[in-house]
């Protein structure tokens, strides 16, 4: 009985870890969109900074949507591509 705990224990922490990681990638990409958004609206990469700048815990609806609707439209839904691009225009983590 102990081992099937100590395995349900580990399966629930993997878990865990997944879904972590998996929104942390989510508030990053939402920041590359808005990033990428306020330099193709003419702001300066320290503007667009500043923009890209959100609460992790309260991203309003029309941002993550707004973020999935450009994702498909220009990287067939993949996240990584977006990031890069930000990363090389100048976002700052």
């Amino acid at each position: 009985m102990t081992e099937f705990g100590v395995a349900l224990a580990m399966i629930g922490l993997f878990v865990w870890l997944l879904l972590k990681e998996n929104s942390r990638r989510g508030v990053k990409t939402v920041r590359a969109y808005l990033f990428m958004n306020a330099l193709e609206e003419g702001k300066s990469v320290a503007e667009a900074n500043e923009a890209a700048r959100i609460d992790p815990k309260n991203i309003p609806k029309s941002h993550i949507r707004a973020t999935m609707l450009y994702l498909q439209e220009h990287h067939r839904g993949r996240q990584g591509p977006l990031m890069k691009k930000a990363e090389a225009a100048g976002l700052q983590w």
